[in-house]
């Protein structure tokens, strides 16, 4: 009797562990936290809410609890690892949970780390997300989305560029080659949030080594975007608080601080010019009187007659103030020549030239053409591609498209990729300009090998045409077009 008890009990065993099998991954996850005991399901029972709370307390004390939920949490989403080959929407994570839990307290454990500078410590959970949960996302409850990789890649150039500044060698700092399509973005996002954040926290002393240090290395960003141009551009309140007033005081008033504690520092002074010609932007589209546009610019105007030209910020920062103060082209053209002879590799002078051309009437249209043909002429084609990729993220190149040699603009994206060849973001902008103009293959060879790390915001809409062009054989019919639209 007894050993025929043993033997249904083992059948019923089995029977139940093949019926388990066949759950939803989500449905054997949350079988798994009822099986524990209050104290241990308190802790866990959430984990994405326990990740987005130890990642945004990033506190080193809950290390050893995102371990604890690492030892379940790791063996369950790697079950799930080899079916999920992309981001998911909310809906279809639900089915995925478990993997998403890992790829989330992970992240959790990585920013924690990074924050403190322990990049071995940070190491391992950096691994396990690129080779184990390389598409894991934080879930919000109001079905929102974040990608773990993404974020992962901003604390990593923070992480860098935070030690740099501390050690004071930005001048040795340089961004290697993109890893991901995250890549790109989250590099210039550190650079400008690491200098407004010292900016505001009163870090003078590391904000004057970051600006001088950026300048006399002319450091870029894997994709040919110079660093001194992201900084400069910063100088006004970001993300959600540029609408707020009184963000833009404590932006202003930090500025002067900076100037008071350091007399002699010419950043200081080109920072407010910046911010000036910021505010006035701000002034203008939010609604505000000519008067109040008018004191902003020509009290930036007024300050970069004191400011001596010892940086190409200085031209940049001179050429948006003449822009929007309706300056005379033979006013802006002596200071665009000028600072292009100082600084010829200086990439923010075409584009802000291009960006005001393309914007007038139909001769400066032509003469943004014109300037194109005279950059790929020179040598200079990685320039010419770079003020055109920003006309066309602008989306004003359907404006200057008619006026344009093809030939040149294929020359031009091939120079940009030979010159910055470790960007996604770069091949992906440009391969999208290659598609536009009817240039197939151009967009084909400088997006070989690029499966799934193509720009998603950039081809949104037409993601079948980027995953034809990096993963097929054999190149889809395109038709040329006239617009920007495909």
């Amino acid at each position: 009797m007894n050993a025929l008890l043993v033997l249904l009990s083992f059948g019923l065993l089995t029977c139940a562990s093949a019926f388990a099998q066949r759950l939803p991954s989500h449905v054997i996850e949350q079988a798994l936290r009822e099986s524990q005991n209050a104290d241990q399901r308190a802790k866990h029972d959430n984990l994405q809410a326990a990740a987005k709370y130890w990642y945004a307390s990033r506190n080193p004390r809950h290390l050893e609890d995102m371990d604890d939920a690492l030892k379940t949490a790791i063996p369950a989403g790697s079950r799930l690892s080899g079916s999920i080959t992309n981001f998911q929407s909310w809906e279809q994570a639900q089915k995925y949970k478990a993997y998403h839990d890992a790829g989330a307290v992970l992240l959790a454990k990585a920013y924690t780390c990074l924050y403190y500078g322990d990049v071995k410590k940070a190491a391992p959970a950096i691994e396990l997300i690129e080779t184990k949960f390389p598409y894991a996302m934080m879930l919000a409850e109001d079905r929102g989305v974040t990608w773990v990789r993404e974020n992962l890649r901003y604390h990593e150039h923070c992480c860098m560029l935070y030690a740099a500044m501390s050690l004071k060698v930005v001048g040795k700092t340089h961004f290697p080659h993109e890893r991901d399509e995250f890549d790109g973005p989250q590099q210039r996002k550190a650079i400008e949030h690491m200098a407004v954040l010292r900016l505001r926290e009163g870090n003078v002393d590391r904000l004057e080594h970051f600006f001088n240090a950026i300048n006399s290395s002319e450091l870029q960003t894997s994709g040919g975007d110079w660093a001194l141009n992201i900084i400069m551009d910063a100088m006004c309140p970001l993300d959600q608080d540029s609408k707020s007033e009184s963000a833009w005081r404590e932006i202003h008033d930090a500025i002067r601080l900076w100037q008071k504690q350091k007399t002699a520092s010419v950043f200081a002074r080109l920072a407010e010019a910046r911010y000036l010609f910021h505010y006035a932007l701000y002034e203008t589209y939010n609604g505000g009187s000519i008067a109040t546009v008018r004191q902003a610019s020509d009290r930036g105007l007024e300050l970069m007659q004191e400011i001596p030209k010892t940086s190409p910020a200085w031209y940049d920062t001179m050429l948006r103030l003449q822009a929007i103060t309706g300056r005379p082209a033979e006013e802006i053209g002596p200071v665009f020549q000028e600072g292009l002879r100082k600084y010829p590799d200086y990439a923010p002078f075409a584009i802000v030239l291009g960006e005001c051309f393309v914007k007038g009437d139909e001769t400066g249209r032509q003469i943004c053409a014109s300037i194109v043909e005279e950059l790929q002429s020179t040598n200079k084609g990685g320039l010419a591609a770079q003020m055109l990729r920003h006309i066309y993220a602008d989306g004003d190149f359907p404006a200057i498209q008619p006026r344009l040699n093809l030939d040149t603009v294929e020359g031009a994206i091939r120079a940009a990729v030979a010159q910055w060849p470790g960007s996604y973001e770069l091949r992906s902008d440009l391969g999208l300009l290659a598609v536009t103009i009817g240039r197939r293959q151009v967009a084909a060879d400088i997006m070989k090998g690029m499966q799934n790390k193509w720009n998603r915001s950039t081809w949104r809409g037409r993601e079948d045409i980027a995953i034809m062009l990096t993963t097929s054989p054999t190149l889809p019919r395109i038709e040329p077009s006239k617009t920007t639209s495909l």
